[in-house]
């Protein structure tokens, strides 16, 4: 059979895999929780102090994103972690 027709190792492909999730995942966890951070300063500093309401939206979105990224992100790490361990 023709070399260049046979398909790429599983191991081979799984491990380029688990390296970009690991170059990746600082990013992915970092980032979501800097633009929270931003949007409850946001609602904090234009909203709160200044008691303006609209920016209310800012605060709700913060913490979603903040919320939800931390419960995606526990998971994920834990998987990094389990699947490091065992190679």
């Amino acid at each position: 059979m023709n070399e260049s027709m046979k398909y790429m190792k599983k191991e081979k492909s799984i491990a380029k895999l688990l390296r970009t999730e690991i170059l990746l995942a600082p990013v992915l966890i970092i980032l979501p929780i800097i633009i929270g951070i931003i949007f409850i300063y946001e609602w904090y500093a234009r909203g709160f102090l200044v008691d303006n309401p609209s920016f209310n939206i800012n605060l709700i979105l913060g913490l979603i994103i903040i919320i939800g990224n931390v419960l995606f992100d526990i998971p994920f790490i834990k998987s990094l972690i389990k699947h490091s361990k065992e190679n």
